[in-house]
């Protein structure tokens, strides 16, 4: 019997990468501990549904037509200290309701996914309301305050550079675990392409690239873009995954007659792990699930147009890694699909042999472990707050 009776995960579904860590987490840990008893609750969703519907719209909306407004949100609120106003009224949104499930379910540790209700569990903490350990995992490769807390007591975060930035703020390097970001152990397995390639239908001997647009479908520029792969002067094949929107599924399907090259079109695809497989480049924006599950499948990416904010930040670290390449423009994509695809296609060879130092395939379980950890301090009357 281990020392985690209850977990309490607290997520949101703004993208899906909060709510896939989560999952991965829930189900390493439940291989080592069969008995524990796992909640996973979308926090912003459970503590006010109409303003997670607002707030979930516009977030939508602000990165696909207005990025730059979302990057200025983003760069204002990356430096702010948590006795600042604004945190101060993060930190207390949901709070009772917080309270009331901590008090009910009663857990012996809260795992966070999105930073907002690790803010929450902290000022609880602070209000000496809870003693409950408290950890997160970042979900980017990204520095930014709203999630760090005085009172969480692990960090997991992605990469060193994550960990460097956190020590940079204050946080003691002894709390902060580099793991990598947890996906599902689909992407962890290994695939024989050409068995895939078969069920697909495509061949194993022309380059395939894999579009995809996020998880609704918020990448510009893509009907563009599909449309110039499907019709490109040298051999390709092209995948496409909308997720979500099923409208630019339709309007890319209507693409699909005039192409002369292979192509096909997916919406939402939860096995994608079968897709990135057998693709030799992802062309992708720069969200921390997608990149994260890239790298884990020795996938190289060409990255379009990052979001301003963690996704800029996402780039620029994979960028340096030598595991991906940027377009920060459509002329661009057409520039570095050409030296990628036809000019110089090795250059995907050493890309893909680079993410082996870049990707951490154990990320779920190494965090399991230490939730398990976490809570035996609590258990023995021998646990303590880093902080």
């Amino acid at each position: 019997m281990t020392g985690l009776s209850k977990l309490l995960v607290l997520s949101a579904s703004y993208g899906a990468g909060h709510e896939q860590a989560a999952i991965a987490v829930r189900d390493a840990l439940l291989k080592m501990s069969p008995e524990t008893d796992v909640r996973i609750v979308d926090y912003m969703h459970h503590v006010h549904p109409t303003l997670d519907s607002i707030v979930k719209y516009c977030y939508l909306k602000s990165v696909r037509y207005a990025p730059a407004l979302y990057g200025w949100f983003y760069k204002g609120t990356s430096q702010i200290p948590p006795s600042s106003l604004i945190q101060r009224q993060l930190n207390s949104l949901g709070i009772e309701d917080l309270a009331a499930e901590l008090e009910t379910y009663n857990p012996d540790v809260v795992f966070s996914t999105f930073p907002t209700p690790a803010g929450v569990v902290s000022y609880l903490r602070q209000q000496g309301r809870t003693n409950v350990p408290s950890a997160t995992v970042i979900t980017d490769h990204a520095i930014h305050s709203q999630w760090i807390h005085p009172q969480t007591d692990m960090y997991f975060v992605g990469s060193q550079h994550v960990k460097n930035g956190l020590m940079a703020r204050g946080i003691p390097g002894e709390t902060v675990h580099v793991t990598g970001i947890p996906v599902r152990p689909g992407f962890l397995q290994a695939f024989d392409k050409a068995q895939l390639c078969q069920k697909y239908g495509l061949m194993t001997d022309v380059p395939i690239v894999l579009v995809m647009g996020g998880a609704y479908g918020v990448m510009g520029d893509i009907q563009q873009i599909c449309e110039e792969l499907f019709t490109y002067p040298h051999p390709v094949q092209t995948l496409v995954v909308t997720g979500r929107n099923e409208r630019m599924a339709q309007q890319l399907s209507e693409l699909l007659p005039s192409a002369t090259n292979p192509a096909k079109v997916f919406g939402y695809v939860s096995e994608v792990y079968e897709l990135m497989a057998i693709a030799d480049l992802v062309l992708t924006k720069a969200g921390g699930l997608t990149i994260s599950e890239a790298v884990a499948m020795q996938l190289p990416m060409l990255l379009y147009r990052p979001i301003p904010g963690q996704e800029v930040q996402n780039a620029k670290f994979l960028v340096r890694s030598g595991v991906a390449v940027l377009a920060r423009n459509r002329k661009q994509v057409s520039e570095r699909l050409h030296e990628l695809i036809v000019a110089n296609p090795g250059r995907i060879s050493a890309m893909r042999r680079r993410t082996l130092h870049v990707r951490k395939l154990n990320a779920a379980e190494s965090i399991a472990e230490k939730l398990l950890d976490l809570a035996s301090f609590r258990k023995n009357r021998a646990y303590y707050s880093y902080r």
